[in-house]
């Protein structure tokens, strides 16, 4: 038997050549002398020119100046030394194109082989990452919250620079350790605070976010109060992998809380006092309690029955026999200010005040006098002017009052000083009770007077809010306005930046329309056009849009099954109220949740009422705040977040439409808003076919009726870019005295609110003198805008742009066309 060695595969070269044409790196073979001798499809590809034109020429001569660079020199270095190299470089070929390559260069029999591939995308990622981790650098390093991590040992693995501030800890002294060893350990009676008792290190194992109020321990064993949230971070699985724990000083809020009550408390105890020195001695101690001082004085003037003058005083921190042995204060540089009402003297070291020191006997405190170093003084002025007093507070050490301590001071003052004048007007009632009728008169037009003062300061509030919302708002879009029509002066632009900034001006103005009617709305002075319509039927018309306004991650329920919920009100308005509140659930979830909106008819007495609801799942609002969320501006959001003006405008909307809105809400459970309006047995009716439009007529001569000179002005340079010729004429009267004198106008273009005869009346009267002759008024005051449709013309509201102006003038002159009689 013959037995025949097996060979090798003859098939082999083949797959090589295979593997090699068809994998995703690219591939080319180097001689010894650094020529071309065999590429693959993916070199081909990256390089752009045929193989032909490769193949046989120095690798030299296919990449001019790589012989000399570092890449070079690798190739070289490998051919020399046969071992591999790998190496990231750029490269441009002819075509014009480039990319980052990662190549791995190996010896070879044949010479070299270069194994390479496109990183351009990757390295492109990984700047991208590195990006991102600058800016979150900058964003930790640079915000005011203290951010802490702990890793799964709860030990701590990063602080930024606020966690270190707050702490007083450098970020090497908490690293590795747990947090609650470093701030947390002590109470602040002095015993040990337990683990196992912290709030904020119970959200790793629970697996839940805390929040809450600690006390945490500076280095020199001082407390202070934080506020804290801590929140689990959890791996692919769930299992927790750290705690992120945000934290933030609240000394001063605690400070303003407690000042607020102290003032709160006083308010309330002077509101009932009617005894002078209990009224004296209250202001007096909470005087100390607010200002920080170690005593105070209150010095006033009384009168006794023989109608002679003492100055008596009340202490607070120190005894009366401290100060039996001394003087009363005298008007000196530094009291004098004080007893005649010149205003507030404050002083870090009143012994360094030049005012000081200047007055026999002392020229100085007296001895034995408590030492003085901080001073504050405000003067008790009553609402007559007069000033009754001065209230006094001193420290032993320098810099204790502050700028904070003025404003606060100067309330109690107030209160001080009404309670005073309540007290001596009941002890002059006491004293005097046969003129008990005619003092207690008095008594009740100071009280009027305190409250018409109450309820004009506010409604100035009110109208302040409103107001400075307004302010705020139009300020950002003239901003807008102005700055563009800055840029258009220069010369130079090119055509496209004019566009932008032309663009940029109407759609402003746009917004600024868009905010006067929401104003408009909630003040009940919107010009709605209402009409019977199937409210369920709108509400599945706009579902698409809501769900694109509350975005992928809130589920949108809506139940429109209603039969005959037919309501008459405006249809724009009513769609807006529901976006408005769509996106108000959607801001109080935070962007996940679920929202219901439901319709069904309801009896209510004797009437029928259509009820929309519309209920989220979101957070909540507290009962205090509720009878505010309809105020114009009034928002709870984020600067930048919201105007305020989104549920006044569903406010505005339902009370001009007849209609009430009913809102519950409980912390943590949602909210639900009802809208009810009064439904409507009739059915809605088809829409009247529109009659066809005649094409704009070349031209035409209108008669513009405008009593501001800059509108008028610029309503002509509109029309005759327009393309019509315009007259002009500044009142009613004078309109009608040229129409007398030449009647051959197209049209009349008439503002409404002018002085001596309105542009209502001028209408009336061209109709009735002129009776084919078009006119369309214009106006932006809000009563005529509500009254749009009861005089009988059309109305254009300002603010107004050209191609509303064509329009409203076209179809005007179009309905004269068409009017039976009318001349041609």
């Amino acid at each position: 038997m013959t037995h025949s060695r097996s060979g090798a595969d003859p098939h082999a070269d083949d797959y090589a050549r295979d593997v090699l044409e068809n994998m995703s790196e690219a591939f080319f073979l180097l001689d010894r002398g650094f020529r071309l001798v065999d590429v693959n499809r993916a070199a081909i590809a990256l390089d752009g020119r045929a193989k032909e034109d490769l193949l046989g020429r120095t690798l030299w001569e296919l990449a001019p100046g790589v012989e000399e660079s570092e890449l070079g020199e690798q190739f070289k270095w490998v051919m020399l030394n046969r071992e591999a190299q790998t190496a990231v470089h750029h490269q441009s070929w002819d075509g014009g194109h480039s990319a980052w390559l990662e190549s791995r260069i190996v010896p070879v029999q044949a010479g070299v082989a270069a194994f390479y591939r496109d990183v351009t995308k990757e390295l492109a990622a990984q700047e991208r990452l590195r990006e991102t981790s600058r800016r979150l650098d900058a964003i930790l390093g640079n915000t005011t919250m203290a951010v802490f991590l702990m890793d799964h040992q709860q030990q701590c693995v990063y602080a930024n620079a606020a966690a270190e501030k707050l702490t007083g800890y450098a970020f090497e002294e908490m690293r590795g350790r747990p947090l609650h060893d470093v701030v947390h350990h002590t109470k602040p009676d002095g015993s040990h605070y337990p683990l196992a008792d912290c709030p904020i290190d119970r959200a790793f194992p629970e697996r839940a976010q805390m929040q809450g109020e600690e006390i945490f321990v500076a280095p020199d064993g001082s407390f202070y109060p934080v506020a804290f949230t801590a929140s689990p971070l959890l791996d692919q699985s769930g299992a927790p992998a750290g705690t992120v724990i945000e934290a933030r000083n609240i000394e001063q809020e605690k400070a303003k809380q407690v000042r607020f009550e102290v003032l709160n408390r006083t308010g309330q105890a002077l509101a009932v006092e009617l005894d002078l020195n209990r009224v004296v001695q209250i202001v007096t101690d909470a005087g100390v309690e607010l200002s920080g001082a170690k005593f105070g004085a209150f010095f006033y003037n009384v009168i006794n029955d023989d109608g002679e003058s003492f100055l008596l005083y009340t202490l607070s921190g120190a005894e009366r026999e401290q100060f039996d042995s001394f003087g009363h204060p005298r008007a000196t540089e530094v009291f004098a200010p004080t007893f005649q009402g010149e205003g507030v003297v404050r002083s870090d070291d009143i012994t360094k005040d030049p005012r000081y020191g200047n007055n026999s006997p002392h020229n100085g405190m007296p001895q034995g006098h408590l030492p003085v170093r901080s001073y504050l003084a405000v003067p008790v002025t009553s609402r007559s002017g007069e000033v009754i007093g001065g209230l006094f507070f001193a420290h032993p050490e320098p810099g204790i009052f502050g700028e904070e301590a003025e404003p606060l001071l100067l309330g109690l003052a107030g209160q001080a000083a009404i309670a005073i004048d309540n007290a001596r007007l009941f002890e002059a009632a006491q004293r005097a009770n046969q003129s008990l009728e005619q003092r207690v008169v008095e008594r009740t037009r100071e009280l009027e007077i305190a409250n018409d003062a109450l309820r004009q300061s506010q409604k100035m509030e009110a109208i302040g809010q409103l107001t400075g919302g307004i302010a705020h708002d139009f300020n950002n879009l003239l901003t807008v306005i102005r700055g563009s029509a800055d840029v258009l002066r220069r010369d130079g632009l090119t055509e496209e930046k004019r566009r932008r900034y032309i663009d940029a001006i109407s759609d402003t103005a746009e917004r600024a329309a868009r905010l006067t009617g929401q104003l408009l709305a909630f003040a009940r002075r919107q010009a709605l056009r209402p009409e019977v319509f199937d409210a369920g039927q709108r509400i599945t018309s706009i579902a698409e849009m809501l769900r694109s306004v509350l975005g992928s991650r809130i589920c949108l329920e809506i139940d429109a099954r209603c039969s005959d919920c037919f309501v008459e009100a405006d249809i724009a308005q009513f769609e807006a109220a529901l976006v408005n509140m769509a996106v108000n659930a959607r801001d109080a979830m935070d962007g996940e949740g679920e929202l219901k909106i439901a319709i069904r008819r309801e009896m209510e007495g004797e009437s029928a009422l259509v009820c929309v609801e519309v209920a989220d799942t979101g957070h909540g609002i507290e009962p205090e705040k509720l009878n505010r969320i309809f105020e114009p501006f009034y928002t709870t959001k984020e600067v930048g977040k919201g105007t305020g003006l989104g549920l006044s405008q569903v406010y505005g909307f339902i009370k001009q439409s007849d209609g009430e809105i009913q809102v519950e809400s409980r912390l943590g459970a949602g909210t639900i808003f009802r809208l009810l309006l009064l439904a409507r047995d009739d059915r809605p009716s088809s829409s009247p076919q529109e009659h066809e439009m005649e094409p704009l007529p070349k031209g035409g001569r209108v008669l513009v009726v405008e009593d501001n000179a800059d509108v008028r002005n610029f309503a002509v340079d509109l029309l005759q870019d327009l393309g019509f010729e315009a007259e002009v004429a500044d009142c009613g009267h004078t309109a009608l005295e040229k129409l007398s004198a030449d009647s051959r106008f197209d049209v009349i273009f008439s503002d409404v609110v002018m002085p001596g005869m309105s542009g209502i009346e001028l209408a009336r009267s061209v109709r009735q003198n002129f009776p084919h002759m078009p006119i369309v008024l214009t106006s932006g005051y809000s009563h005529v805008l509500v009254d749009e449709g009861r005089h009988g013309f059309p109305l254009l509201h300002k603010p107004y742009s050209a191609e509303g102006v064509a329009k409203a003038l076209f179809e005007a002159m179009s309905t004269v066309a068409h009017r039976p009689g009318a001349q041609t």
